[in-house]
């Protein structure tokens, strides 16, 4: 399951209108929604709407929202009141149906206390007893933070140093200091970091050389909202009472701050430690294997190479051979290595792609129609979605991570029930499911989310061969395939995330 692009409106929408056929007839009716991305604030409501057309009654149907996979929803309503025993349990108790029009046709979910995991693509589902319909939207998630604060230091160098801090900022904020002329400084240091709920704090520090420059502001600015907070401050050269008065202050202040760092690091280090996993990189590496992809399991959207080395997502669905074993909803493929035992380790890169899924998965994992990706249905994965990383435990994990990873190492130990991801540039650890009790075969399982212009590579490890698995995209589309697809062309608009 870190972690969250400008072209998903223009290129998700067309293919939000794309719909299942049911009983191999024309429905009656088809699932609309906003085409423009639904903009929501941290800790506000926010309502979902969607609407039949034409505006026939909705009171008597199964009403679904849902992410990823039909089951578990979001919200369903079905004989007339909501059913909570198949809600994610993220949003028990966080969502409620909106029904004021369903009469003619109009319904909406809202969702309470809106968080940056609410950030997302959905889908709403209408069914009655001759088909089911479905539209998808879009939902963007903003917080403004803090008002900015400002510290100052005076170095024995007689140039003054300011810190600027905020917090509680969704998505990733600009910080700034100027003049009150509109003079602008560049940071000599600056940090953005998210806290568990996904909300960033930032950090910013400038040195004053200038002596003439007695007023400064930093200002924090969020793009997605339009809005900033700026705070000011006087930089003017103090006298020798004041003086003294700042640096007894900024020494104790700084003390504070070095015995809190101090625990706050020892902190981490714990936690860290705790959370790393049953073996390093390092060690991981040592067991290296080749993989390869399985022709067989490919989507109809993937193009293998003969050699079955490198795999493409095209923006048109091939006419392939009916197989058990092919996904036929999610744009996923399988490797062709089988584990049983012992442990195994293979890279794979990502670049600065923010749309793939990586890990491992049992081989006799469902493949077809909507698939839920969670350990209990035999998938141990990670994925990159809207500038987030979560890891697909039970309950979705958001991770929190100091730099987006470029390249990820995969362990899977089998006699330990362990499956561990690195991120191989920084040699850090990013997430391990753990104490699982294997049973069966594992496979290797790679899913490409979107067309786009940046490739994902499996790279040799030990060897270093030249050989390796290209998983690229069409450079020519760039819209972000939603399953299920079930016409053959499904790239066919331009970008407008």
């Amino acid at each position: 399951m870190a972690m969250f692009p400008s072209c998903l409106p223009g290129c998700l929408f067309t293919l939000m209108l794309v719909q299942w056929l049911s009983l191999g007839t024309e429905a009656p009716f088809e699932v609309l929604g906003p085409l423009e991305p639904i903009l929501a604030l941290v800790g506000e409501d926010s309502e979902l709407p969607c609407y039949l057309s034409p505006n026939v009654s909705a009171e008597h149907m199964e009403l679904r929202w849902f992410r990823n996979t039909l089951s578990p929803a979001v919200m369903l309503y079905q004989d007339g009141q909501e059913q909570e025993g198949e809600q994610m349990p993220e949003y028990q108790a966080r969502v409620t149906l909106v029904t004021d029009n369903i009469t003619a046709g109009h319904a909406a979910l809202r969702i309470h206390g809106i968080r940056v995991f609410d950030e997302g693509v959905y889908g709403c589902s209408f069914k009655d007893n001759q088909a089911r319909r479905e539209a998808f939207l879009q939902l963007r998630v903003a917080a403004l933070g803090s008002d900015p604060h400002i510290s100052m230091e005076v170095l024995e160098s007689g140039e003054i140093r300011l810190e600027c801090t905020s917090v509680g900022w969704y998505p990733e904020p600009q910080v700034w200091w100027r003049t009150p002329i509109g003079e602008k400084f560049l940071s000599t240091s600056e940090s953005k970091s998210p806290d568990q709920e996904g909300l960033f704090t930032v950090a910013a520090s400038v040195i004053i050389r200038d002596t003439s420059v007695e007023n400064v502001s930093c200002c924090v600015h969020n793009l997605l909202l339009g809005q900033q907070k700026e705070v000011g401050i006087s930089v003017a050269a103090p006298s020798n009472t004041i003086w003294i008065f700042i640096v007894v202050a900024v020494f104790m202040g700084l003390t504070g701050i070095f015995i809190t760092w101090q625990l706050c690091r020892k902190y981490i280090k714990e936690k860290t430690k705790d959370e790393r996993g049953p073996i390093e990189l390092n060690k991981a590496q040592l067991h290296a294997v080749k993989v390869t992809l399985d022709g067989d399991t490919a989507h109809s959207h993937l193009r293998l190479s003969e050699d079955s080395k490198s795999v493409r997502l095209e923006g048109f669905r091939q006419k392939l051979p009916e197989n058990p074993e092919r996904f036929d909803s999610w744009p996923c493929v399988l490797g062709k290595n089988q584990f049983t035992s012992k442990k195994h380790y293979w890279e794979v890169e990502v670049g600065d792609r923010t749309d793939w899924l990586l890990g491992v998965c049992r081989e006799n994992v469902m493949k077809k129609g909507f698939i839920l990706m969670s350990p209990t249905n035999g998938f141990w994965v990670v994925e990159c979605s809207e500038k987030g990383y979560w890891a697909l435990a039970p309950l979705r994990v958001l991770l929190s991570l100091p730099e987006a990873p470029c390249r990820i190492g995969i362990f899977v130990d089998y006699e330990s029930g362990a499956v561990s991801f690195y991120n191989v540039n920084d040699g850090s650890h990013i997430y391990s499911f753990t104490n699982i009790s294997f049973s069966g075969t594992l496979r290797p399982i790679f899913c490409l989310w979107s067309c786009g212009d940046k490739p994902l590579t499996i790279c040799p490890v030990a060897t270093g061969e030249p050989e390796e698995v290209r998983v690229s995209v069409d450079a020519q589309a760039h819209q972000r395939l939603l399953p299920p697809v079930e016409e053959d062309s499904a790239c066919g608009v331009t970008d407008n995330h």
